[in-house]
């Protein structure tokens, strides 16, 4: 896969200054427990936190820390594994070729083969991210990302799988963690199993969080916040077949096998991690087995 070309960014945002990210580049091999970062992706992390340095080195501080303290989600991204390569057979899991109304880029995740028995949230997370990270280091960060989840295929058995934990890592490594503009998830999911999730999750959730979450019982009102035109034809949109985007994906996963073995080497080495300061998030589970830290950020 072809990362994005950097010097392309420079003449796209003047906020966007060479001394900054040479300065964060700086900071970064300053920390014995980060791996090397590359300037593509501290673009990426200045421009999703708005340009802000001290916002950026919390940021990629986050991103490594949770990436390393949950294997079980950022680690085994080959394709053909067996457990990812169901999911990937099951989801789909794309960037939809047309843009919001007000240009935000649009993800959209559909269940292709509604077999309860074969679900499984953490590879479910692991090919969201993976989706993600190949496309915002491919063409470059973008103004923002609404995510829309389909889950009107989903049923009691798929529900009761759902991990109010899993989903709130989920939630905030969108939301904290990587290094996205994320604006809004719209949610379209049948009869009340909101009302099931939703108070499970609320009291780990804060308020800005909250606030980007929103449920439908139909497409009809999600129309009313993006345009139908966006979605794929069988849901009456003017966009590639669900069948089409489910193939594209799989073939995409699998030509960037490479891609994802250097994703999977962003992790934090807590061995080597200054030990001062810990802060443990046990709601998180990052801790004893892989420790947050209050960092400096001079």
């Amino acid at each position: 896969m072809k990362i994005f070309d950097a010097r392309d960014e420079y003449t796209k945002s003047k906020e966007l200054r060479v001394e900054d990210v040479r300065a964060l580049q700086e900071w970064v091999e300053k920390q014995p427990h980060m791996p090397p970062i590359s300037e593509c992706l501290l673009i990426a992390f200045l421009q999703s936190c708005y340009w802000s340095m001290e916002q950026a080195k919390a940021g990629i501080e986050t991103f490594l820390t949770w990436r390393g303290a949950w294997p079980d989600i950022f680690a085994d991204l080959d394709p053909h594994l067996p457990n990812l390569k169901s999911a990937i057979d099951q989801h789909l899991a794309t960037m939809l070729p047309m843009s919001s109304k007000k240009d935000h880029k649009l993800f959209f995740y559909k269940l292709m083969i509604p077999d309860s028995a074969r679900y499984s949230g953490t590879e479910l997370i692991k090919l969201i991210d993976m989706v993600l990270a190949m496309d915002v280091m491919e063409k470059g960060p973008y103004g923002g990302l609404i995510m829309v989840c389909d889950l009107s295929d989903y049923d009691a058995a798929h529900v009761i799988k759902v991990r109010v934990t899993e989903s709130r890592r989920c939630l905030k490594y969108l939301q904290d963690a990587l290094p996205l503009r994320l604006k809004a998830i719209h949610y379209v999911i049948p009869g009340k199993f909101h009302e099931v999730l939703i108070p499970l999750a609320k009291p780990f959730l804060n308020r800005t969080l909250l606030g980007k979450l929103h449920f439908h019982d139909s497409y009809e009102t999600l129309f009313k916040h993006i345009p139908q035109d966006a979605f794929p034809k069988e849901i009456g949109g003017k966009q590639p077949s669900l069948k089409e985007l489910h193939e594209n994906m799989k073939r995409s996963l699998v030509e960037n096998v490479d891609f994802f073995k250097d994703v999977e080497k962003l992790v934090a080495n807590e061995a080597l991690r200054d030990q001062s300061n810990l802060l443990v998030d046990s709601q998180l589970g990052v801790g004893a087995q892989g420790s947050f830290r209050k960092f400096s950020v001079e």
